[in-house]
């Protein structure tokens, strides 16, 4: 069921596992979701729930007092058998996917999906603190929207089988020296190929020049080295 995931879904459910495991749950509800979500960090789901004003440690606090009662099952660590009430949130999560017109189901989803199920912890916790599913999903697609799409309209951006990154979390991303290193090699790769932009391609000759991280090593166990690429590529151009 899974496989729709977004990798940031996927995350949060590993994580939701792992917040059974810590409980000594042999099974995977609700609330390990909502923790889940939570340590998953800046997701589309804690975003959209901070717009709303919740406080999230307190969300969790919360939640984890509702789970205070440890249990005695299978402490190792690997997926559990969804409750009943999990099989519910999955069910509605992939239904609000359908609803925004995505192919896949990404923490967004998970969120609305727990507002639906009246017998999970995290429905009464989050209604509690004042979170309405309307709004809620009225504040998700906000955040979904692409910017240059028309307010108005209220279609939801269609983003693949990704979910929505931050602009914060490219920015982020894009402070590595390492990343603007390899990227300062594929425009001189790019370059030297006589290529008018940069490729994939030339990604992947940064890769293999860039003795330090590794990929060279990895690569030349099968027999690929920056030579061969780039006559390969010159070959192929």
């Amino acid at each position: 069921m899974h496989e729709r995931f977004s990798d940031r879904a996927r995350h949060a459910m590993a994580l939701a596992n792992l917040e059974a495991t810590r409980f000594n749950h042999n099974f995977l509800a609700p609330a390990h979701l909502m923790l889940g979500l939570i340590a998953e960090g800046e997701c589309v789901a804690t975003t959209a729930l901070e717009t709303l004003d919740v406080n999230l440690e307190t969300i969790r606090d919360r939640v984890r007092s509702a789970l205070a009662e440890r249990g005695s099952g299978d402490t190792s660590v690997g997926l559990r058998a969804q409750t009943k009430e999990m099989k519910q949130v999955v069910a509605a999560a992939i239904e609000e996917a359908r609803r925004f017109g995505h192919r896949y189901v990404g923490t967004e989803h998970l969120i609305l999906g727990l507002l639906q199920v009246p017998e999970g912890i995290p429905y009464r916790i989050l209604r509690d603190e004042g979170v309405d599913l309307e709004v809620l999903r009225e504040k998700t697609l906000g955040l979904l929207r692409e910017p240059g799409d028309d307010a108005q309209s209220g279609t939801p951006a269609r983003r693949g089988d990704f979910e929505w990154v931050h602009q914060q979390e490219l920015a982020k991303a894009f402070r590595s020296p390492t990343f603007w290193h390899t990227l300062i090699l594929a425009v001189d790769s790019a370059n030297r190929l006589g290529a008018g932009e940069v490729e994939p391609r030339h990604l992947l000759l940064a890769l293999l020049r860039d003795k330090s991280n590794g990929v060279e090593e990895i690569l030349a166990e099968k027999g690929v080295t920056t030579e061969w690429l780039h006559e390969r590529l010159t070959a192929h151009a």
